[in-house]
């Protein structure tokens, strides 16, 4: 799978915030009660990641984990992470950013990809 994770200082001072509070924590991302969009932060030890989790990349050497199907479909795309303030409304979320007065958002980016011009494919027979 080609998915790459891309994220700027909001998100690196919110990780670094969180591990010196709760010390190691990991990304989660996927199907659940929440939307696809949103990234759930819980500390390591509170989440058992399955063999239908992948890593797709590390934010701040946390490791970052999709469900392997949104992975599948996540393929040739960059997934953008910012952090947006809840703005006093009300989040039931399980996820330690809420915690925070944030949530951890995801977005979008093609990626480019360039093919060789002597690339060939072979088709199973």
């Amino acid at each position: 799978m080609n998915v790459s994770v891309e994220y700027g200082d909001d998100v690196r001072e919110l990780i670094r915030n969180m591990k010196e509070k709760y010390g190691d924590i990991i990304i989660i991302l996927g199907h659940g009660c929440c939307s696809p969009t949103e990234p759930q932060i819980y500390r390591a030890s509170d989440f058992i990641v399955g063999s239908d989790y992948v890593e797709v990349g590390r934010v701040e050497n946390v490791p970052f984990y999709i469900e392997r199907n949104l992975a599948e479909a996540y393929n040739g795309w960059i997934l953008t992470l910012k952090v947006e303030p809840l703005n006093n409304t009300v989040d039931d979320s399980f996820s330690l950013d809420v915690l925070e007065g944030v949530r951890l958002r995801l977005g979008f980016k093609a990626m480019k990809v360039t093919l060789s011009k002597d690339l060939s494919m072979e088709l199973p027979q």
